[in-house]
């Protein structure tokens, strides 16, 4: 779910080896790849970053397996994005670290989805704490008056922050 590249860019200017997968690719340097099944061998990775999508209420892509298309208010999202956890399990070394990024629900129709909270108990299965950051959006594009507009007119909330899962995978079986 590398989306338009922001990660891999910070991580190329870092001195990172860096790959980068997403379902409906937005550049050349991204290669296409649901995150359910990463084309990566077991135990292989250092480290993992991702940042998913927390329900429909944006247009992630055209792409029909695209789990951005399915909305938080069903299960089958949380059932989906469980998947990309353990495929995460499953490529990441032994020891090593994965950050998820991801953020709460909230439109008239449905009310507060706390998506953060749910995903993080899921996580619980696979990965131990290291930590859990409040990751506030300042100066972000959705912080705009186009934002602000969509939020009146589609009754949703633009949330103040999201939630940064920092977790390990340690020696347990998942």
């Amino acid at each position: 779910m590398a989306g338009s590249g922001t990660t891999i860019d910070v991580a190329s200017e870092l001195g990172r080896l860096v790959i980068g997968y997403d379902i409906s690719p937005y550049r050349k340097d991204i290669i296409q790849s649901d995150a359910r099944k990463i084309p990566l061998e077991n135990n292989s990775v250092d480290f993992v970053f991702i940042d998913s999508p927390y329900s429909d209420n944006v247009k992630y892509s055209d792409h029909p397996d695209c789990i951005g298309k399915v909305s938080c208010e069903k299960e089958e999202f949380f059932t989906e994005l469980e998947k990309v956890a353990k495929e995460i399990y499953r490529i990441l070394k032994p020891d090593k670290v994965m950050a998820w990024l991801i953020g709460d629900h909230w439109r008239k129709k449905s009310g507060f989805i706390p998506v953060g909270i749910k995903m993080y108990d899921r996580l619980c299965k696979y990965f131990e704490t290291v930590d859990v950051v409040c990751v506030t959006r300042r100066n972000q594009t959705s912080n705009t008056g186009l934002w602000h507009k969509r939020a009146r007119e589609f009754n949703f909330y633009l949330r103040g922050f999201k939630y940064l899962f920092i977790m390990q995978k340690t020696n347990q079986e998942a």
